[in-house]
């Protein structure tokens, strides 16, 4: 059968369509990048940055992108050791392979984060931003596809924009402490995947049922220096204000809005036990402030309008972001949570609204957690925001989503059947669902049993949350870190473009050799060549240690999966925890705790293996350690594998105590308490989890 031309050549036309689209299709879906971009327009030909660039900076609006720039320079340089210069320019579009032009947008883009990001293999890159954020947002995605592509990225057009304004993470350092650097790290890790919220829940306590059932033994803490409560800030670690300001600064450098949380009525174990005066009676337990005794609760107003000021109020407030957390959840009757009485919940409701009105009126807009649901009274006590206030829907039984909605509220989706992890635990979830969130996932699943319609009008975003339910449990910041990370990079997809094009099995792929972007790396993965050059530090000839010397590896510590070896032939009198092998998290040691064995310390914790060893003799050690465990061979002979096992002595007991280490690989020995004698021959190996 034969077509007339017309209709033969509308039939070609048709079919180069298809394949031109497909192709932009197929590009757009290679593009190594998290989360993906919206829409990338691919053109003919490779990018890749030169070795020498000018980073030009368009001022006719404003100089804010200067930091920028300035941020862009160090980091091509600390990652890529490209040499760049800065200038200032009036042009719209770069017009050389080595400029990098950044520049606000003369035409509206579709939200306020949104970029245009042109790479041309000769005319270079041109950044067009609807705000500050959207440039910087940009940055970010231009130092993954030199990374991720290593410099041949194919040319085009994107266009790019979050789907959902909030996209979040929150850590309970309560619980559990993290240090301030580990923080400055996160904000820097949440940047690099355009996560815009770091919600950090400064206070909690532990559960009592770990304490001899004894709150009086019961672990509790508030991490925030205070003036007006001398000594309220927990001694085994808070942060000063001048730490926590600086926090919340470079958020504001890196687009992350830090977003501290102060949770009242409940979870207050750490402030009653500072003033027993707030403290409730039975049937209410001992973290529950006494918002029902009428002559305790101006002593609680009082005490916490004082605290909420102190933070906010003044010339040099420590809450300097739009958001504080009021916390709000789970106010309930000791052994028999669900009898909840008309009074409790009157009360609880007048408590809510008590500090909603407290924080707006301060200019701040409160957030909380939903816990209205199952907090009713007869006839209702009315609880809708003044202005704006924000909500986390996190638990089906809690908050009845589409109400809040209703009354005013927006709202985060944080599901807890989907979204918590609380790590070793033995509930909830030790890890998150990659596989299921990248393919089922968005935010509009607000709990297991509601689906509100997409992009539904006061929806934000979704939170994902750490909760270190059971302080004292050996988990270590690093181990959180492993377990957040993977969560981190899918739901940074699925907040930014919450349908991907990507399949499952490229985005892991993808995922698993992302790095954590410039001068980040608690991971701790290693390519071979960097393992090999800190090696050669300590090679066939022994490097001799006298208590004080110090070698400098220039490393921070090697992650899970690791394979660690070296010689050693140390003197026989090593001082208590003479330090072998540190870093600013860990340290490997001998004579741990006196006992002349091998042993490691980090996060306040030490574990020994029952090895002791040789005085002035050569041995090999060598260290396997995944997330679980960690194991000592010596001389090619296991000695001891360290595990989790079930802690049954002591206070806390009665869950599974975790002994792992991340291999501290910043230095050798120490100026004060380092080891002597001699090592030889360090090995290291990464090897892919």
């Amino acid at each position: 059968m034969k077509f007339p031309n017309h209709i033969f050549n509308a039939y070609l036309c048709l079919l180069f369509i298809a394949a031109s689209t497909h192709q932009i299709y197929a590009q757009e879906s290679k593009l190594k990048v998290i989360p993906e971009v919206q829409q990338f327009d691919f053109s003919n030909g490779l990018y890749e940055l030169p070795p020498s660039i000018e980073i030009k900076v368009n001022t006719n609006k404003d100089d804010s992108l200067m930091l920028i720039a300035t941020q862009l320079k160090e980091e091509l340089a600390s990652m890529f050791t490209t040499v760049a210069t800065i200038s200032v320019t009036n042009e719209t579009k770069s017009v050389r392979k080595n400029e990098i032009l950044l520049t606000y947008s003369q035409t509206p883009l579709k939200n306020s984060e949104a970029y245009t990001l042109e790479l041309d293999s000769i005319k270079g890159i041109t950044i067009n931003g609807a705000s500050r954020n959207g440039v910087f947002w940009a940055t970010r995605t231009v130092i993954q596809l030199i990374e991720n592509h290593q410099n041949n990225i194919p040319s085009g057009l994107i266009t790019d924009y979050p789907d959902y304004p909030s996209r979040g993470f929150m850590l309970d350092v309560g619980r559990k402490f993290f240090t301030i650097d580990y923080l400055r790290d996160y904000v820097k890790i949440l940047a690099y995947y355009k996560m815009n919220e770091f919600h950090v829940h400064l206070n909690d306590n532990a559960f009592k049922a770990y304490y001899d059932n004894d709150w009086s033994k019961t672990y509790a803490a508030f991490r925030l220096e205070s003036d007006t409560y001398p000594g309220l800030a927990a001694e085994d670690g808070h942060y000063t204000k001048e730490e926590f300001r600086n926090l919340q600064r470079l958020g504001m450098t890196y687009g992350v809005n830090v977003i501290p949380e102060i949770d009242i009525p409940a979870h207050a174990l750490a402030f009653t036990r500072y003033n027993p005066a707030l403290k409730a009676s039975a049937p209410y337990a001992d973290d529950h402030l006494a918002i029902l005794d009428d002559e305790k609760l101006p002593v609680i107003y009082d005490f916490f309008d004082k605290l909420f000021d102190e933070y906010i109020k003044g010339e040099n407030p420590v809450f300097i972001g739009p958001d504080v957390h009021i916390g709000t959840d789970e106010y309930i009757k000791e052994g028999n949570g669900r009898d909840v009485d008309n009074a409790q919940a009157k009360r609880f409701r007048e408590f809510t609204n008590h500090y909603l009105n407290h924080i707006a009126q301060l200019g701040k807009t409160p957030r909380l957690w939903g816990g209205l649901e199952w907090l009713k009274d007869t006839p209702s006590t009315e609880v809708k925001p003044v202005g704006k206030a924000v909500m986390n829907a996190w638990s089906k039984d809690w908050v009845n989503a589409e109400k809040m909605l209703t009354d005013g509220f927006e709202i985060i989706s944080t599901p807890d059947s989907w979204l918590y992890i609380v790590p070793a635990a033995g509930y909830y979830r030790d890890f998150l669902d990659i596989n299921w969130l990248y393919t089922n996932y968005r935010p509009e699943k607000v709990n297991t049993v509601l689906t509100l319609p997409n992009f539904q009008k006061g929806l934000l975003g979704s939170t994902f949350a750490v909760w270190n339910d059971i302080s004292g449990n050996g988990i270590s910041q690093l181990d959180v870190h492993y377990r957040t990370i993977p969560a981190l990079k899918v739901l940074s997809t699925k907040n930014w473009k919450v349908a991907p094009s990507k399949t499952l099995e490229d985005y892991l792929l993808l995922a698993e050799t992302s790095s954590e972007g410039p001068s980040v790396n608690l991971s701790g993965r290693y390519k071979e060549v960097e393992l090999n050059k800190i090696a050669s530090k300590v090679g066939k000839t022994p490097v001799h240690f006298n208590g004080t010397k110090v070698l400098d590896l220039g490393g921070t510590n090697l992650g899970y999966n690791y394979d660690v070896s070296f010689e050693i032939k140390p003197k026989n009198n090593n001082q208590t925890n003479a330090v072998l092998f540190q870093s600013n998290y860990g340290n490997v040691t001998l004579n741990t705790a006196g006992s002349g064995k091998l042993g490691f310390s980090r996060d306040g914790y030490t574990y020994t293996f029952n090895f002791i060893p040789k005085s002035n003799s050569w041995q090999t050690i060598r260290l396997m350690a995944d997330y679980q465990s960690v194991t000592l061979y010596v001389d090619g002979e296991q000695k001891e594998q360290l595990t989790a096992y079930k802690k049954t002595e002591g206070i806390p007991n009665g869950f599974n105590f975790q002994q792992t280490l991340a291999f501290p690989l910043e230095k050798i020995g120490d100026q004060k308490n380092g080891f002597s004698g001699a090592i030889k021959n360090l090995k290291l190996t990464y090897i892919t989890p």
